[in-house]
């Protein structure tokens, strides 16, 4: 019987870190000039969501929309070749395109505020982490600005960058519901740049941390109000 205790989640990674980060290199130079389009789509996301309650906010579902269906094209066509579940992650990430959509231009959260202070002020550092800061991580690392995760383009920025407007959209019954697949995508990622040796997973797990408390401080604040 074969010993699995002897295995770790290394072992069954198909590539190495070079490999891996080399994929956002080749996409980005296949897909230029998007990545300059894609960081002019966040800021517009986020400028959207300082607007007034209003229909100019509604137009965020169908932004972020289109990034989770250009992060799914990333695992589709890169992710996928040298690591076959991305494929099912794939359809994950376009599963979320179809829900933030109707959810966002429609829902409530077109028209809610944060739930409190600390989660907008969360979710606003969350979502410009992504687009200002995070692309430059991998210099601290030693790699190349050209393997730059992307928002709308790679998925850990895509993921963590819907984490921060779940925050900004308010006390909607769902927030739960749009955080689940990238919740469960970031665990997974974190995991996987572990097992790679990248120390760059640490990043992903204290923005969870962050969005963790900014969802406990809106529960919490609820469930004070009901009580009074």
């Amino acid at each position: 019987m074969i010993d699995w205790l002897n295995y770790s989640l290394r072992d069954f990674l198909m590539f190495g870190s070079e490999v891996y980060w080399r994929l956002f290199a080749l996409h980005n130079q296949a897909h230029w000039p998007l990545p300059v389009v894609a960081i002019a789509l966040g800021l517009a996301i986020l400028l959207l969501m300082a607007a007034p309650n209003g229909p100019r906010r509604r137009l965020t579902g169908l932004l972020m929309a289109l990034s989770w269906v250009g992060a799914a094209h990333f695992l589709a066509t890169r992710y996928a070749p040298i690591n076959w579940p991305m494929a099912y992650a794939a359809w994950a990430f376009a599963a979320e395109a179809v829900m933030i959509a109707p959810l966002t231009m429609y829902g409530a959260p077109a028209q809610a505020r944060p739930a409190t202070r600390l989660a907008g002020g969360i979710g606003l550092a969350v979502f410009a982490y992504v687009l200002l800061l995070h692309p430059f991580v991998g210099l601290l690392f030693g790699r190349p600005l050209s393997q730059a995760e992307l928002f709308g383009l790679a998925p850990d920025p895509t993921a963590l960058a819907s984490l921060g407007l779940v925050l900004l959209i308010g006390r909607s019954r769902w927030r739960v519901a749009l955080s689940v697949i990238p919740v469960v995508w970031c665990v997974v990622s974190a995991a996987t740049l572990f097992a790679l040796g990248e120390p760059q997973g640490l990043m992903l797990v204290f923005v969870l941390g962050l969005w963790g408390a900014g969802m406990v401080s809106g529960a919490t604040r609820a469930t004070w109000r009901g009580q009074r």
